[in-house]
């Protein structure tokens, strides 16, 4: 889920211009200047920092600063739009934050298909450094005035990067949708011979995609079958977050358009895999939920799972909520202590009540909106509909019984004599003890399950250890050695790291 929770990129201008203070409620006047449309439309955002650098890729999770949303339609250029009291906020409107000086920037976020703040066919403009307090700043003018850069993508030899259009996601959107991955090969990559390459589909976390490929490929030079096995970094990116492969009311068929139709044609294209026991699939975070979740709606296509640190797999462990209890609450516990989100070590550090609250601004694109864009059905108004009361936390039945669909744990056991001769062997999951986001307690339960049904299957929780233990280089050669074996490989290289697993209760 939470992977990559700094990927946000900075854009801002130098030198930032100062704004006089005056007496009056804070506000803000932003206009465009045409260079996207005389006429745009999209969501404003105000980015807020006292920082050196306004961040308008999202606010920082656990050091988040005030900013606004504003929807916006057909807003002329050097029009001034007020942005204050009307705009969405995180803590409260731009007239209750505290002494300066700040820095802003507004942001125009266009793009469809992603759910950066910050994304192509994007705008923004320079920063702004304002003094005083919320009651005194008065209005402080914004400009948009550049297009958010496309992404650069520099060549790499053993780096194959591919986007190519799905006709199941366009048909759902009525729009072009693309499917993108990044292959990556061996350095000997011979495309003619034979034999398929064997391959592992790798899915990232939150606010990854397939552009992360370079720090994979570095990953993978761990392994000792690193010249052997071919790699597949799917992007999972969508404008509502996070797809996870799950076919939904609102992403559409991702599932289904991955297994019929973007897997042949990666297969067929770059030489891979072919057969179930030629491929494999593995993901961290909300990847590591989608790589299970592909295996068991799919469990005789792949050969087996490595799910690192997966999002909730069991939805009575919904992030220390059990969204089943009557009169549940996913804000606060029976004593009416707010629920934490996350943690350093032992501490809690991040609440859910701001943090819902922080994914209600961003609207679109923030990890709780993420999972009710795959798991809630859709609403009256085409969105999805909210999982619990944004005011009261109150979980809300009927949202949450279409969810149970999506409860791994809820799936295995409601199947379990079809499934479970189908998965024997096939799966692997590892968590950290302390998991930054309070993971492991799903997977610890999921692994009780599978002793009493004495299944074949390996769940290790690694002790003490936080949300991004279990990727490491010991667990990519683990990963690759389980698959070899399988395949009957040889090592033909030396060990890069020691094959000793982590430390694990």
């Amino acid at each position: 889920m939470f992977t990559t929770l700094f990927m946000s990129f900075v854009l801002f201008a130098d030198p930032v211009p100062v704004v006089e203070s005056i007496t009056a409620p804070l506000q803000f006047s932003v206009t465009h200047d045409g260079d996207g449309g005389d006429v745009v439309s999209g969501r404003l955002y105000i980015m807020l920092t006292k920082g050196k650098i306004p961040l308008i890729g999202g606010p920082n999770w656990f050091n988040a600063e005030p900013f606004y949303s504003l929807d916006v339609e057909n807003w002329a250029k050097d029009t001034p739009l007020i942005v204050s009291e009307n705009a969405r906020n995180m803590s409260g409107p731009p007239s209750s934050i505290g002494e300066g000086p700040w820095k802003a920037v507004a942001v125009l976020r266009r793009n469809p298909d992603f759910c950066k703040i910050a994304s192509e066919g994007g705008l923004y403009g320079p920063g702004v450094l304002f003094d005083g307090n919320g009651q005194n700043a008065g209005t402080v003018g914004l400009e948009i005035d550049s297009p958010v850069p496309e992404r650069d993508w520099k060549l790499h030899k053993n780096l194959r990067l591919i986007e190519t259009k799905s006709d199941l996601l366009s048909a759902f959107y009525g729009r072009e949708i693309n499917h993108g991955a990044c292959v990556i090969v061996p350095d000997d990559y011979d495309p003619e011979r034979e034999e398929p390459y064997p391959v592992m589909y790798w899915i990232g976390g939150f606010g990854s995609d397939h552009y992360g490929a370079r720090y994979m490929k570095m990953m993978y030079t761990a392994s000792y079958y690193d010249d052997q096995v071919c790699r597949v970094i799917l992007n999972a990116q969508s404008y509502g977050g996070h797809h996870v492969f799950a076919d939904s009311e609102n992403n559409g068929p991702r599932m289904t358009a991955l297994i019929e139709e973007f897997i042949p044609f990666l297969e067929e294209k770059y030489n891979l895999g072919g057969s179930e026991e030629k491929r494999y699939i593995s993901g961290h975070s909300s990847g590591g939920w989608a790589s299970l979740w592909l295996l068991i709606q799919n469990p005789d296509f792949f050969s087996g799972v490595w799910s690192l640190a997966p999002d909730p797999i069991d939805f009575r462990y919904f992030q220390n909520a059990d969204l089943y209890v009557e009169d549940g609450n996913a804000y606060f516990d029976e004593d009416g202590n707010p629920r934490p989100i996350a943690r350093m070590g032992e501490n809690p550090v991040l609440f859910a009540p701001d943090f819902y609250a922080m994914d209600d601004t961003i609207v679109d694109g923030g990890q709780m909106g993420s999972f009710e864009w795959v798991f809630s059905p859709k609403g009256e108004d085409g969105r999805p509909q909210k999982m619990c009361n944004r005011e009261t936390g109150a979980v809300i039945p009927h949202v949450v019984e279409h969810w149970k669909q999506y409860d791994i744990r809820k799936v295995l056991e409601d199947n379990w004599d079809e499934l479970s001769p189908k998965l024997s062997g096939k799966i692997n999951i590892i968590a950290g003890g302390l998991d930054t986001f309070y993971l492991e307690e799903p997977v610890i339960q999921l692994g009780e399950f599978f002793k009493d049904n004495k299944f074949d299957a390996m769940v290790r929780v690694i002790e003490g250890g936080n949300h991004g233990a279990v990727f490491s280089t010991k667990v990519i050669v683990e990963m690759d050695e389980w698959f070899a074996r399988k395949l009957g490989l040889v090592n033909n290289q030396a060990p890069l790291v020691g094959p000793e697993p982590a430390a694990s209760k």
